[in-house]
Protein backbone atom coordinates (compact mmCIF):
# COMPACT_ATOMS: atom_id res chain seq x y z
CA UNK A 1 0.00 0.00 0.00
CA UNK A 2 1.43 3.33 -1.02
CA UNK A 3 1.83 5.96 1.67
CA UNK A 4 1.06 9.50 0.59
CA UNK A 5 3.22 12.32 1.86
CA UNK A 6 2.15 15.95 1.76
CA UNK A 7 4.67 18.75 1.92
CA UNK A 8 3.47 22.33 2.36
CA UNK A 9 5.91 25.06 1.40
CA UNK A 10 5.01 28.56 2.55
CA UNK A 11 6.98 31.19 0.68
CA UNK A 12 6.68 34.42 -1.25
CA UNK A 13 9.91 33.82 -3.20
CA UNK A 14 8.86 33.59 -6.85
CA UNK A 15 12.14 31.97 -7.85
CA UNK A 16 11.43 28.97 -5.61
CA UNK A 17 7.88 28.66 -6.93
CA UNK A 18 9.07 28.95 -10.54
CA UNK A 19 11.55 26.11 -10.04
CA UNK A 20 8.78 23.85 -8.77
CA UNK A 21 6.44 24.86 -11.57
CA UNK A 22 9.08 24.24 -14.24
CA UNK A 23 9.73 20.75 -12.85
CA UNK A 24 6.14 19.75 -12.15
CA UNK A 25 6.22 17.13 -14.92
CA UNK A 26 8.96 15.29 -13.01
CA UNK A 27 7.03 15.01 -9.76
CA UNK A 28 6.11 11.35 -10.40
CA UNK A 29 2.39 11.87 -10.05
CA UNK A 30 2.64 14.14 -7.06
CA UNK A 31 0.37 17.20 -7.00
CA UNK A 32 1.71 20.72 -6.85
CA UNK A 33 -0.62 23.28 -5.30
CA UNK A 34 0.11 26.97 -5.75
CA UNK A 35 -2.02 28.97 -3.37
CA UNK A 36 -0.07 32.19 -3.19
CA UNK A 37 -2.63 34.14 -5.19
CA UNK A 38 -5.34 33.35 -2.66
CA UNK A 39 -3.60 34.81 0.38
CA UNK A 40 -2.74 38.35 1.34
CA UNK A 41 -0.32 37.55 4.12
CA UNK A 42 2.49 35.00 3.73
CA UNK A 43 5.20 33.73 6.03
CA UNK A 44 8.43 34.06 4.06
CA UNK A 45 12.15 33.35 4.32
CA UNK A 46 12.15 30.30 6.60
CA UNK A 47 15.69 30.62 7.87
CA UNK A 48 16.20 27.57 10.01
CA UNK A 49 14.65 24.55 11.64
CA UNK A 50 16.77 23.50 14.61
CA UNK A 51 15.63 21.84 17.84
CA UNK A 52 12.01 22.62 16.97
CA UNK A 53 12.77 26.35 16.94
CA UNK A 54 11.47 28.18 13.92
CA UNK A 55 12.32 31.76 13.12
CA UNK A 56 10.16 33.42 10.50
CA UNK A 57 9.75 36.87 9.07
CA UNK A 58 6.45 38.46 8.21
CA UNK A 59 5.80 39.76 4.73
CA UNK A 60 2.78 40.77 2.72
CA UNK A 61 2.06 39.76 -0.83
CA UNK A 62 0.60 42.36 -3.14
CA UNK A 63 -1.22 40.78 -6.11
CA UNK A 64 -1.65 44.04 -7.98
CA UNK A 65 1.89 45.39 -8.18
CA UNK A 66 3.86 42.15 -7.75
CA UNK A 67 5.82 43.18 -4.65
CA UNK A 68 6.94 40.07 -2.80
CA UNK A 69 7.71 41.34 0.69
CA UNK A 70 6.54 44.27 2.74
CA UNK A 71 7.45 45.24 6.26
CA UNK A 72 4.96 44.83 9.03
CA UNK A 73 3.16 48.12 9.45
CA UNK A 74 4.47 50.19 12.31
CA UNK A 75 1.73 50.26 14.89
CA UNK A 76 3.93 51.71 17.56
CA UNK A 77 6.47 54.50 17.30
CA UNK A 78 8.89 52.77 19.63
CA UNK A 79 9.26 49.64 21.69
CA UNK A 80 9.61 50.37 25.40
CA UNK A 81 11.71 48.44 27.89
CA UNK A 82 9.28 47.29 30.59
CA UNK A 83 11.95 47.70 33.27
CA UNK A 84 13.56 51.11 32.65
CA UNK A 85 11.58 52.70 29.81
CA UNK A 86 14.53 52.67 27.39
CA UNK A 87 14.65 51.37 23.81
CA UNK A 88 13.36 47.79 23.78
CA UNK A 89 15.27 45.34 21.62
CA UNK A 90 13.16 42.22 22.08
CA UNK A 91 11.72 39.72 24.54
CA UNK A 92 14.37 38.58 26.99
CA UNK A 93 13.54 36.25 29.88
CA UNK A 94 9.80 36.58 29.15
CA UNK A 95 9.68 40.41 29.12
CA UNK A 96 10.31 43.12 26.52
CA UNK A 97 13.55 44.81 27.62
CA UNK A 98 16.47 46.89 26.44
CA UNK A 99 19.95 45.39 25.98
CA UNK A 100 21.16 46.83 29.29
CA UNK A 101 18.36 45.32 31.40
CA UNK A 102 18.75 41.99 29.60
CA UNK A 103 22.44 41.87 30.50
CA UNK A 104 21.77 43.07 34.05
CA UNK A 105 19.20 40.34 34.69
CA UNK A 106 21.40 37.61 33.22
CA UNK A 107 24.25 38.62 35.53
CA UNK A 108 22.11 38.97 38.66
CA UNK A 109 19.28 36.45 38.29
CA UNK A 110 20.81 34.12 40.90
CA UNK A 111 21.30 36.87 43.48
CA UNK A 112 19.22 36.86 46.68
CA UNK A 113 17.33 40.15 46.38
CA UNK A 114 16.75 40.46 50.11
CA UNK A 115 20.48 40.30 50.82
CA UNK A 116 21.29 43.17 48.44
CA UNK A 117 21.72 46.68 49.83
CA UNK A 118 19.50 49.50 48.54
CA UNK A 119 21.43 52.66 47.66
CA UNK A 120 18.98 54.91 49.51
CA UNK A 121 17.88 52.35 52.14
CA UNK A 122 14.25 53.01 51.18
CA UNK A 123 13.77 50.47 48.35
CA UNK A 124 12.04 53.11 46.23
CA UNK A 125 14.88 53.98 43.85
CA UNK A 126 14.07 54.95 40.29
CA UNK A 127 15.40 52.56 37.64
CA UNK A 128 14.79 54.90 34.69
CA UNK A 129 17.18 54.59 31.75
CA UNK A 130 17.97 58.29 32.24
CA UNK A 131 19.74 57.54 35.54
CA UNK A 132 23.34 56.50 35.07
CA UNK A 133 23.85 54.62 38.33
CA UNK A 134 20.87 52.45 39.22
CA UNK A 135 20.23 50.70 42.50
CA UNK A 136 20.96 46.99 41.99
CA UNK A 137 18.38 45.84 44.53
CA UNK A 138 15.51 48.01 43.26
CA UNK A 139 16.33 47.21 39.64
CA UNK A 140 16.40 43.45 40.25
CA UNK A 141 13.17 43.62 42.27
CA UNK A 142 11.49 45.40 39.36
CA UNK A 143 12.80 42.77 36.94
CA UNK A 144 11.18 39.99 38.96
CA UNK A 145 7.96 41.92 39.62
CA UNK A 146 7.48 42.63 35.89
CA UNK A 147 7.74 38.92 35.10
CA UNK A 148 11.36 38.28 34.13
CA UNK A 149 12.24 34.66 34.78
CA UNK A 150 14.46 31.86 33.54
CA UNK A 151 12.63 28.90 32.10
CA UNK A 152 12.45 27.09 28.78
CA UNK A 153 9.67 29.29 27.46
CA UNK A 154 11.48 32.52 28.25
CA UNK A 155 14.66 31.05 26.76
CA UNK A 156 12.81 30.25 23.54
CA UNK A 157 11.43 33.79 23.46
CA UNK A 158 14.87 35.28 24.02
CA UNK A 159 16.34 33.22 21.18
CA UNK A 160 13.45 33.46 18.74
CA UNK A 161 11.67 36.79 19.37
CA UNK A 162 13.52 39.92 18.32
CA UNK A 163 11.34 42.94 17.68
CA UNK A 164 12.86 45.66 15.54
CA UNK A 165 10.77 48.48 14.13
CA UNK A 166 13.52 49.50 11.75
CA UNK A 167 13.59 46.20 9.88
CA UNK A 168 11.53 43.03 10.14
CA UNK A 169 9.96 41.21 13.06
CA UNK A 170 10.86 37.73 14.29
CA UNK A 171 8.44 35.66 16.32
CA UNK A 172 9.10 32.64 18.51
CA UNK A 173 7.69 29.25 17.53
CA UNK A 174 4.89 29.37 20.13
CA UNK A 175 3.53 32.59 18.65
CA UNK A 176 3.91 31.15 15.13
CA UNK A 177 1.84 28.13 16.16
CA UNK A 178 -0.77 30.32 17.88
CA UNK A 179 -1.00 32.46 14.77
CA UNK A 180 -1.33 29.56 12.30
CA UNK A 181 -4.15 27.99 14.30
CA UNK A 182 -5.85 31.09 15.71
CA UNK A 183 -7.63 34.19 14.56
CA UNK A 184 -4.78 36.50 15.51
CA UNK A 185 -2.20 37.26 12.83
CA UNK A 186 1.49 37.58 13.59
CA UNK A 187 1.14 41.32 13.13
CA UNK A 188 -1.64 41.34 15.74
CA UNK A 189 0.56 39.42 18.17
CA UNK A 190 3.36 41.95 17.69
CA UNK A 191 0.90 44.79 18.33
CA UNK A 192 -0.46 43.07 21.45
CA UNK A 193 3.02 42.48 22.87
CA UNK A 194 4.03 46.11 22.30
CA UNK A 195 0.79 47.41 23.82
CA UNK A 196 1.18 45.17 26.85
CA UNK A 197 4.78 46.23 27.44
CA UNK A 198 4.03 49.97 27.17
CA UNK A 199 0.91 49.67 29.32
CA UNK A 200 2.82 47.90 32.09
CA UNK A 201 5.56 50.52 32.06
CA UNK A 202 3.55 53.74 31.79
CA UNK A 203 0.57 52.68 33.91
CA UNK A 204 2.61 51.49 36.90
CA UNK A 205 1.43 54.19 39.32
CA UNK A 206 4.04 55.07 42.02
CA UNK A 207 1.65 54.86 44.96
CA UNK A 208 4.26 55.31 47.68
CA UNK A 209 5.77 58.36 45.96
CA UNK A 210 2.32 59.96 45.92
CA UNK A 211 2.18 59.84 49.73
CA UNK A 212 4.76 62.63 49.97
CA UNK A 213 2.73 64.83 47.61
CA UNK A 214 -0.61 64.42 49.38
CA UNK A 215 -1.52 67.20 51.83
CA UNK A 216 -4.43 66.13 54.01
CA UNK A 217 -4.27 69.03 56.44
CA UNK A 218 -7.59 70.49 55.22
CA UNK A 219 -10.22 70.22 52.49
CA UNK A 220 -8.70 72.75 50.07
CA UNK A 221 -5.14 71.48 50.45
CA UNK A 222 -6.27 67.89 49.89
CA UNK A 223 -8.05 68.82 46.65
CA UNK A 224 -5.16 70.88 45.31
CA UNK A 225 -2.53 68.25 46.10
CA UNK A 226 -4.77 65.54 44.59
CA UNK A 227 -4.94 67.53 41.33
CA UNK A 228 -1.14 67.53 40.99
CA UNK A 229 -0.92 63.81 41.72
CA UNK A 230 -3.71 63.24 39.18
CA UNK A 231 -1.83 65.39 36.66
CA UNK A 232 1.30 63.23 37.02
CA UNK A 233 -0.76 60.08 36.49
CA UNK A 234 -2.52 61.64 33.50
CA UNK A 235 0.86 62.36 31.89
CA UNK A 236 1.73 58.67 32.24
CA UNK A 237 -1.42 57.71 30.35
CA UNK A 238 -0.79 60.35 27.68
CA UNK A 239 2.74 59.00 27.14
CA UNK A 240 1.24 55.54 26.72
CA UNK A 241 -1.06 56.77 23.95
CA UNK A 242 1.64 58.88 22.34
CA UNK A 243 3.61 55.68 21.72
CA UNK A 244 0.78 54.68 19.38
CA UNK A 245 1.41 55.68 15.79
CA UNK A 246 -2.36 55.81 15.18
CA UNK A 247 -2.77 58.40 17.94
CA UNK A 248 0.20 60.49 16.77
CA UNK A 249 -1.11 60.51 13.19
CA UNK A 250 -4.43 62.06 14.24
CA UNK A 251 -5.31 65.70 13.75
CA UNK A 252 -3.94 67.82 16.65
CA UNK A 253 -7.43 69.08 17.54
CA UNK A 254 -8.80 65.53 17.61
CA UNK A 255 -6.01 64.37 19.92
CA UNK A 256 -6.76 67.23 22.30
CA UNK A 257 -10.50 66.43 22.28
CA UNK A 258 -9.87 62.76 23.04
CA UNK A 259 -7.53 63.61 25.92
CA UNK A 260 -9.84 66.25 27.39
CA UNK A 261 -13.05 64.22 27.25
CA UNK A 262 -11.91 60.58 27.47
CA UNK A 263 -8.75 60.43 29.58
CA UNK A 264 -10.55 60.40 32.94
CA UNK A 265 -12.13 57.06 31.99
CA UNK A 266 -8.58 55.63 31.73
CA UNK A 267 -8.08 56.57 35.40
CA UNK A 268 -10.76 53.99 36.21
CA UNK A 269 -9.93 51.28 33.64
CA UNK A 270 -6.24 51.25 34.64
CA UNK A 271 -7.14 50.56 38.27
CA UNK A 272 -8.00 47.05 37.15
CA UNK A 273 -4.28 46.50 36.64
CA UNK A 274 -2.47 48.28 39.47
CA UNK A 275 -5.03 48.75 42.27
CA UNK A 276 -3.97 46.73 45.36
CA UNK A 277 -1.59 44.68 43.23
CA UNK A 278 1.40 43.54 45.27
CA UNK A 279 4.65 44.41 43.48
CA UNK A 280 8.22 45.51 44.19
CA UNK A 281 7.05 49.07 44.92
CA UNK A 282 3.65 48.32 46.47
CA UNK A 283 3.60 46.01 49.46
CA UNK A 284 0.55 45.16 51.56
CA UNK A 285 1.60 47.88 54.01
CA UNK A 286 1.73 50.46 51.19
CA UNK A 287 -1.82 49.65 50.10
CA UNK A 288 -3.04 49.77 53.69
CA UNK A 289 -1.60 53.26 53.97
CA UNK A 290 -3.18 54.18 50.61
CA UNK A 291 -6.60 53.02 51.90
CA UNK A 292 -6.11 55.11 55.04
CA UNK A 293 -5.22 58.19 52.98
CA UNK A 294 -8.26 57.66 50.73
CA UNK A 295 -10.55 57.48 53.75
CA UNK A 296 -9.03 60.67 55.19
CA UNK A 297 -9.34 62.40 51.80
CA UNK A 298 -13.03 61.59 51.36
CA UNK A 299 -13.75 62.39 55.01
CA UNK A 300 -12.58 65.95 54.25
CA UNK A 301 -14.88 66.16 51.22
CA UNK A 302 -18.60 66.63 50.99
CA UNK A 303 -19.58 63.06 50.02
CA UNK A 304 -23.34 63.35 50.57
CA UNK A 305 -23.88 63.68 46.82
CA UNK A 306 -21.43 60.92 45.90
CA UNK A 307 -21.72 57.17 46.41
CA UNK A 308 -18.21 56.02 47.31
CA UNK A 309 -19.34 52.38 47.69
CA UNK A 310 -20.51 52.43 44.07
CA UNK A 311 -17.01 53.42 42.91
CA UNK A 312 -15.38 50.71 45.03
CA UNK A 313 -17.79 48.09 43.67
CA UNK A 314 -16.96 49.16 40.11
CA UNK A 315 -13.23 48.75 40.71
CA UNK A 316 -13.81 45.38 42.40
CA UNK A 317 -15.91 44.19 39.44
CA UNK A 318 -13.26 45.47 37.01
CA UNK A 319 -10.55 43.43 38.74
CA UNK A 320 -12.69 40.30 39.02
CA UNK A 321 -13.77 40.39 35.37
CA UNK A 322 -10.38 41.11 33.82
CA UNK A 323 -8.34 39.17 36.40
CA UNK A 324 -5.72 41.92 35.98
CA UNK A 325 -4.99 40.69 32.44
CA UNK A 326 -2.77 43.50 31.13
CA UNK A 327 -3.66 42.68 27.51
CA UNK A 328 -7.41 43.00 28.09
CA UNK A 329 -6.99 46.13 30.22
CA UNK A 330 -4.64 47.87 27.78
CA UNK A 331 -6.93 47.12 24.81
CA UNK A 332 -9.96 48.21 26.86
CA UNK A 333 -8.23 51.50 27.70
CA UNK A 334 -7.43 52.11 24.02
CA UNK A 335 -11.04 51.41 23.01
CA UNK A 336 -12.25 53.86 25.68
CA UNK A 337 -9.83 56.54 24.48
CA UNK A 338 -11.04 56.21 20.88
CA UNK A 339 -14.74 56.36 21.82
CA UNK A 340 -16.14 59.81 20.93
CA UNK A 341 -19.03 60.88 23.15
CA UNK A 342 -18.23 58.53 26.00
CA UNK A 343 -17.96 61.53 28.35
CA UNK A 344 -21.68 62.24 27.85
CA UNK A 345 -20.83 65.95 27.71
CA UNK A 346 -23.10 67.91 25.40
CA UNK A 347 -20.37 70.50 24.91
CA UNK A 348 -17.93 68.01 23.41
CA UNK A 349 -17.00 69.39 19.96
CA UNK A 350 -17.18 67.42 16.72
CA UNK A 351 -14.03 65.65 15.56
CA UNK A 352 -12.16 66.74 12.45
CA UNK A 353 -11.69 63.16 11.24
CA UNK A 354 -14.22 60.89 12.99
CA UNK A 355 -13.76 58.16 10.38
CA UNK A 356 -10.06 57.71 11.24
CA UNK A 357 -10.89 57.41 14.95
CA UNK A 358 -13.67 54.93 14.19
CA UNK A 359 -11.23 52.80 12.19
CA UNK A 360 -8.76 52.74 15.09
CA UNK A 361 -11.46 51.78 17.57
CA UNK A 362 -12.73 48.99 15.28
CA UNK A 363 -9.20 47.70 14.72
CA UNK A 364 -8.43 47.33 18.43
CA UNK A 365 -11.93 46.01 19.19
CA UNK A 366 -11.33 43.28 16.62
CA UNK A 367 -7.94 42.45 18.18
CA UNK A 368 -9.60 42.21 21.62
CA UNK A 369 -12.34 39.96 20.24
CA UNK A 370 -9.85 37.64 18.52
CA UNK A 371 -7.73 37.55 21.67
CA UNK A 372 -10.79 36.42 23.64
CA UNK A 373 -11.53 33.74 21.04
CA UNK A 374 -7.99 32.44 21.52
CA UNK A 375 -8.31 32.54 25.29
CA UNK A 376 -11.85 31.16 25.61
CA UNK A 377 -14.19 29.02 23.56
CA UNK A 378 -16.61 30.87 21.27
CA UNK A 379 -19.64 30.78 23.60
CA UNK A 380 -17.56 31.96 26.57
CA UNK A 381 -16.05 34.70 24.40
CA UNK A 382 -19.54 35.97 23.47
CA UNK A 383 -20.61 36.06 27.12
CA UNK A 384 -17.37 37.71 28.21
CA UNK A 385 -17.62 40.34 25.47
CA UNK A 386 -21.12 41.24 26.64
CA UNK A 387 -19.79 41.58 30.19
CA UNK A 388 -17.03 43.88 28.90
CA UNK A 389 -19.65 45.99 27.12
CA UNK A 390 -21.61 46.31 30.38
CA UNK A 391 -18.34 47.18 32.14
CA UNK A 392 -17.69 49.98 29.63
CA UNK A 393 -21.14 51.42 30.33
CA UNK A 394 -20.43 51.31 34.07
CA UNK A 395 -17.05 53.01 33.55
CA UNK A 396 -18.76 55.64 31.41
CA UNK A 397 -21.31 56.42 34.13
CA UNK A 398 -18.69 56.18 36.89
CA UNK A 399 -16.42 58.62 35.05
CA UNK A 400 -19.22 61.15 34.65
CA UNK A 401 -20.12 60.93 38.36
CA UNK A 402 -16.46 61.20 39.41
CA UNK A 403 -15.96 64.32 37.27
CA UNK A 404 -19.13 65.90 38.69
CA UNK A 405 -17.98 65.09 42.22
CA UNK A 406 -14.65 66.89 41.79
CA UNK A 407 -16.26 69.80 39.95
CA UNK A 408 -18.52 70.25 42.97
CA UNK A 409 -15.64 69.97 45.48
CA UNK A 410 -13.49 72.56 43.72
CA UNK A 411 -16.50 74.83 43.32
CA UNK A 412 -17.48 74.90 47.02
CA UNK A 413 -13.86 75.46 48.09
CA UNK A 414 -13.29 78.09 45.40
CA UNK A 415 -9.99 76.47 44.37
CA UNK A 416 -10.53 75.93 40.63
CA UNK A 417 -7.77 78.37 39.72
CA UNK A 418 -5.29 76.45 41.92
CA UNK A 419 -5.89 73.08 40.25
CA UNK A 420 -3.05 71.64 38.14
CA UNK A 421 -3.50 72.91 34.53
CA UNK A 422 -3.84 69.45 32.98
CA UNK A 423 -6.50 68.45 35.52
CA UNK A 424 -8.36 71.68 34.82
CA UNK A 425 -8.67 70.43 31.24
CA UNK A 426 -9.62 66.85 32.15
CA UNK A 427 -12.21 68.04 34.71
CA UNK A 428 -13.58 70.51 32.12
CA UNK A 429 -12.77 73.70 33.99
CA UNK A 430 -11.23 75.12 30.83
Amino acid sequence: MNKNTKIIIITSDKDILQRFVSNKTNLDGKQLINSTENHHHLLSNIKSLNDNQVTKHVSESNNNNGKNAMKVRKKWIDTVCTICGGQGIGYNYNVLTCASCKTFFRRNLNEDVEKLQCLMDQEQCSVSHKIRRKCQKCRLKRCFSMGMKTNKKSKDIEENLSISLSSSNEIDSNIINNTLFSRLSIEDWITIQNIQSSFKFFCEIPIEENFTLMDLSNHSSALISWSYIGSENAMRFIKFFRHMKQFEDLNNDDRFILIKFNLLSIFLSSKGYYYKRISHCCSIEVWQKEDENNRRFFSLCDTLSYNLDKLENLIKYLIELTERDSIILSLLSIILMFSPGISMNENEPLLKDPLAINRIQCYFTKILWNYLLDKLDELQAYKYFIQLFILILRIQLGTKELRQFFQHQYSITNTKDKVAPLMQTILHFS
